[in-house]
């Protein structure tokens, strides 16, 4: 199957099932509302804070069974089933679910290597004892005697390791797909093709992309001055306009999330044949 005819497929599809779709969406955000709400408790102080962390084992234990569940529901639909069913909340194989689950997270974890290492990196170097005077010298010297630069220089390496893990996350899009339909080797030397549909399936994202932008075009003038945003002399942008901002994004993507996955499930079924 081509990439574009994935598209015009994922676009029937739920242009046919609009209602489905919406209640598709509906339990998908809800499921992953359940799974990040220990994040909540990041507002508390003390030893609390750290339950925050019981979002892992609800992503791998819930979410993750979920999604599967939920590309059994899109592989129904481009068929002669519904997106919306009993499917998303089938509790059957659970343990060959969690299997994949815990298979899949190694394989993120390698593509997010160079990602974690930085981090770890980052925390041991700016964070203990290490004043904001040495963290901003430190930044000043890696950007050759320019602060800005160095910040720049700084932003440019997080997002090219967040793309790299991202383009592992796409590489692998299609595997849960391939496990609902019980083929394994459908995949075989297609999943290069299969991170290209997801790549292009970015233009869904693009009012959230759009949001995004905008709202980090507000942050830019801050970087002439940063010792000043780090003294607290610099008046920084409003934060609730920020959001306002990555809200509206947020609000218009949502209606186009079920045909970008759609658009990866179409394309791994179309293998088939």
């Amino acid at each position: 199957m081509k990439i574009s005819q994935a598209f015009r497929t994922a676009y029937r599809t739920v242009s046919e099932q609009k209602t489905e779709a919406l209640k598709f969406l509906t339990v998908e955000i809800a499921l992953t509302g359940i799974c990040l709400s220990p994040l909540l408790f990041l507002t508390e102080k003390g030893w609390l804070q750290y339950l925050a962390a019981l979002c892992a084992p609800l992503w791998l234990l819930v979410k993750i069974p979920a999604r599967l569940n939920a590309a059994a529901a899109m592989q129904d639909s481009l068929g002669e089933g519904k997106l919306f069913s009993l499917r998303l909340a089938d509790p059957g194989n659970y343990g060959r679910k969690i299997g994949y689950a815990f298979s899949r997270l190694g394989l993120l974890i390698l593509w997010s290597l160079p990602l974690i290492g930085a981090l770890i990196f980052a925390w041991d170097k700016y964070s203990g004892d290490t004043d904001g005077l040495t963290v901003m010298n430190m930044i000043y010297e890696f950007g050759g005697q320019d602060m800005k630069t160095g910040v720049i220089r700084l932003l440019l390496i997080l997002a090219g390791l967040l793309i790299l893990a991202a383009l592992g996350a796409g590489f692998h899009s299609g595997d849960r797909h391939a496990f609902v339909l019980e083929d394994k080797e459908l995949l075989k030397g297609k999943r290069l093709k299969v991170l290209l549909c997801r790549i292009c399936s970015v233009g869904f994202l693009l009012p959230l992309i759009i949001a995004g932008v905008a709202a980090a075009m507000r942050y830019v003038p801050l970087l002439d001055n940063v010792s000043g945003v780090v003294s607290g002399d610099v008046a920084k942008p409003d934060t609730k306009v920020t959001l306002i901002i990555l809200g509206i994004g947020g609000v218009l993507t949502l209606p186009l999330l079920p045909i970008r996955s759609m658009v990866t499930a179409a394309y791994v079924r179309g293998l088939r044949s």
